[in-house]
């Protein structure tokens, strides 16, 4: 509370900023048939698709023809609800592949075979130990006798270890904070730089999106 008031305080305009959002955000949730169309006309222009998934299981369907269509086999994930919500990773595991999730606490509970259990934070309920634990299991080509007490040594390890997925991926899934309609563009709000390299680096990007966030 005391952090966000500080921040802000640094923006005096940010009352008439929320007001403004709420009714740009209510604005486009009553027209929907409009702007989702323009979002797609937006997105064709710039080189892009659009895929209209009438529910989960037709979403992960999508995604997996998507990997066989541009024969993408390696891929990183940044940290999306939706594609928790949906099982994206256990459909892609049923046949074969691998979605290596990038943000930090998304990684240690995949490693863990664990559910998030926060929207957040999602290995909150983990101790340091714990996670030492999971990857001196998880990472076992590296010396057994390394010291994971700190932070700090936790967080190397796993940037080591995910920065030769990041570079070896042929493409990335992501989620979306917003859809802007007028450029066809996917926002995403992140404090890690993970969400920037699943985004970029990949030859193919995948965002996956419920119609709202237009």
């Amino acid at each position: 509370t005391v952090k966000r008031a500080e921040a802000k305080a640094l923006l005096p305009e940010f009352e008439a900023l929320r007001d403004e959002s709420v009714a740009i955000k209510n604005h486009a949730l009553a027209n929907l048939d409009h702007y989702l169309l323009k979002f797609e006309e937006a997105v064709v222009a710039s080189g892009g698709i659009v895929h209209w998934c009438a529910d989960g299981a037709a979403a992960r369907e999508t995604v997996l023809r998507i990997f066989r269509e541009d024969n993408v086999k390696s891929p990183t994930k940044s940290k999306s609800m939706i594609s928790e919500e949906i099982a994206v990773n256990r459909y892609l595991e049923d046949y074969g592949i691998e979605a290596i999730e990038t943000d930090l606490g998304e990684y240690i509970i995949q490693l863990r075979k664990e559910p998030p259990s926060h929207i957040i934070a999602p290995a909150i309920h983990l101790s340091k130990e714990q996670v030492a634990d999971t990857f001196r299991e998880a990472h076992q080509d590296l010396d057994a006798s390394r010291d994971l007490d700190e932070p700090r040594a936790l967080l190397e390890e796993a940037r080591a270890k995910l920065r030769d997925k990041f570079i070896h991926a042929d493409v990335g899934l992501t989620g979306a904070n917003m859809l802007i309609a007028e450029t066809g563009t996917n926002v995403l709000v992140t404090n890690e730089g993970n969400a920037d390299l699943t985004n970029n680096l990949p030859r193919v990007h995948i965002v996956l999106a419920s119609i709202e966030k237009i």
